[in-house]
């Protein structure tokens, strides 16, 4: 995934979103300790400390989002997407402070008064940090939650507690302008609680970042649905997702037909972890390790002459042979078995292909045959369906042999397809 200015899940967005935070807020910060300086306002004096604090958390959001966007190198080798999370750690630190500051400040007008000049401007210049900051929250909120970053999600949140310590502000300033007493230590004292409990749970999920956690249900069950929805999987196990910053790295261990060479294996793998890129954007690497499947139940098919049972004779023929005999083996134990009539014996061209099909949708695993043509062939090794070769005269012999492992899974046909039309093997 390239940091690509234009890409909406790009680092480079998150990072101009953190710096205009920083560079406004700490102007805002600037133009409130002025104010609060001439017109005597504690609370707004107060105020502005408190916003050149979070000027500082937004530009360590900024510049932990810059780093996060440094290509991995021989000491990194992961990359530096975990500096954007340490990042969100400090910011979350810096807000559980803010807290703490805000709680001992309410307590203490409990016990102080305070003096006020200028209420108007003080009053104006409240309400224009609280327009500033919610259009601040929303920006930054909307980006970090598009690329996904933690810390821009934090800072969203300590954005809205500026709107909340700003209320505060107003409410201490018009309390005071009418000399109401207690109105601004309550106010401080609910507010302080909010800024630590926001505090806390941010400092979690960073810490849960940094602890490699899985990012959530939501993203594992759609990476669980890509899993369950790729027929050349038989199964997967060992699904193991993390986060780091923005982006969520993952791997699994699946399971396919012992018969897939690497070259498909590779090709089959390619095309998981894009259609799990696809579900999921916030990807940046998905390992996929594959190993043999060993399935405890198969069910075989095998080509015959007339229903006699396990002692039928096999046919030389797929396509044109009369009869299946569709065996349930468990371990290497026949747990049930049928016949099933071929319904496509009479068609002039292309029987065995219908019939292929007809063997895939009964849920076959393993076919034992005598001889197959190119067109049968493949349509059953497409579908992940083992394909055996065998030299004895009955269905009771040739499973023998095949639970044993002494069979040869064919590779090829063993017939090309002119010989296939000549003997009207389809």
């Amino acid at each position: 995934m390239k940091n690509d200015p234009e890409n909406p899940l790009s680092l480079v967005s998150g990072e101009r979103a953190a710096g205009y935070s920083a560079v406004v807020t700490l102007l805002l910060a600037c133009f409130k300790g002025v104010v609060g300086y001439l017109s005597g306002s504690v609370a707004l004096t107060t105020d502005a400390f408190h916003s050149g604090a979070d000027s500082v958390t937004r530009f360590a959001s900024w510049f932990g989002l810059k780093v996060s966007q440094r290509k991995p190198d021989e000491k990194f080798p992961y990359g530096y997407y975990k500096a954007e999370t340490l990042t969100a750690l400090f910011v979350s630190a810096v807000i559980i402070y803010a807290g703490y500051e805000l709680l001992v400040e309410g307590f203490s007008k409990f016990y102080e008064g305070t003096k006020l000049t200028l209420p108007y401007f003080a009053f104006f210049t409240t309400t224009i940090s609280i327009v500033i900051s919610l259009i601040l929250a929303r920006y930054t909120g909307r980006i970090g939650r598009e690329i996904g970053s933690q810390s821009l999600i934090v800072c969203a949140e300590e954005m809205r507690i500026d709107v909340y310590s700003s209320l505060l502000v107003l409410i201490a300033i018009f309390s005071t302008y009418l000399k109401v007493p207690y109105v601004e230590a309550i106010v401080s004292i609910a507010l302080s609680l909010m800024v630590l409990k926001v505090g806390v749970e941010n400092a979690k999920v960073a810490l849960y970042g940094l602890m490699d956690v899985s990012p959530s249900k939501e993203i594992e069950r759609k990476v669980k649905d890509v899993l369950a929805s790729c027929s050349e999987i038989e199964e997967y196990e060992d699904l193991k997702l993390r986060q780091a910053g923005p982006y969520i790295f993952g791997e699994v261990v699946v399971k396919m037909r012992k018969f897939i060479d690497v070259s498909r294996a590779y090709e089959i793998s390619e095309r998981i972890e894009e259609r799990i890129r696809s579900a999921v954007p916030r990807v940046e690497s998905f390992n996929i390790i594959v190993r043999p499947y060993k399935p405890k139940v198969r069910r075989v098919a095998i080509p015959i002459k007339e229903n006699e049972g396990l002692r039928s004779k096999l046919i030389d023929h797929f396509g044109r042979a009369r009869y299946f005999m569709l065996i349930t083996l468990k371990e290497k134990t026949v747990d049930s078995h049928h016949v099933k009539k071929n319904p496509y014996i009479g068609e002039k061209s292309r029987a065995g292909l219908l019939l292929a099909h007809d063997l895939i949708d009964e849920g076959i695993d393993v076919l034992i045959t005598r001889q197959i043509g190119e067109i049968s062939f493949h349509t059953l090794r497409d579908h992940l369906v083992e394909i055996y070769l065998t030299d004895k005269t009955t269905v009771e012999e040739a499973i023998r042999e095949f639970v044993e492992g002494r069979l040869k899974r064919l590779d090829r046909p063993t017939r090309k397809l002119g010989e296939e039309l000549f003997h009207r093997e389809g």
